[in-house]
């Protein structure tokens, strides 16, 4: 979730500028990049560029199925269990599962994933950004606004993987 200071202020139009601006950031930076850099180098964690890539594609889909009030698990494809043992635990499994996509198969799932949060976030009002995240997850008791997990899954999500990805091109 997103640790925005003031939630409130955010309308559907403006959440939809920084989403466009902070993505076409992104993905300048990405289509600057050969294969090799993509693929090649690590951080210290084993991850390439591409993991990173498709770790923000996969997030996508997840911020997408809790739009739509459907399992975040699932649309991972674990199972709650792993889902409880929280983002490392996730991202680990995630990493190893995709890590031999092609290239042109992360942008792909990353250019697509992208395209449904963007729709999906179109439908939404203003009001509705300050929804509590328990009306869109079953179980959950959780009363922050859904903006939040949109913002932490968007146009936040980019740069801060960004970040990442340039320590790994400097290495």
């Amino acid at each position: 979730m997103s640790q925005i200071d003031d939630q409130a202020e955010i309308t559907v139009a403006n959440l939809q500028a920084r989403i466009a601006a902070a993505w076409q950031a992104f993905q300048v930076f990405l289509r600057e990049l050969t294969p090799e850099q993509l693929s090649g180098p690590t951080d210290a964690q084993g991850w390439t560029i591409k993991d990173h890539a498709i770790h923000i594609a996969l997030w996508e889909n997840s911020l997408l199925a809790l739009l739509n009030s459907e399992s975040r698990a699932a649309s991972f494809g674990i199972d709650e269990a792993v889902w409880q043992q929280g983002s490392d635990a996730i991202n680990r499994i995630l990493q190893q599962r995709y890590q031999d996509l092609s290239i042109d198969e992360v942008y792909k799932t990353l250019e697509t994933n992208h395209q449904a949060v963007v729709a999906r976030i179109a439908e939404f009002s203003d009001r509705d950004l300050l929804r509590p995240h328990h009306e869109f997850q079953a179980g959950s008791t959780n009363n922050d606004p859904i903006i939040g997990w949109m913002v932490g899954n968007t146009f936040e999500h980019y740069p801060e993987h960004e970040a990442w990805m340039r320590d790994i091109l400097a290495r």
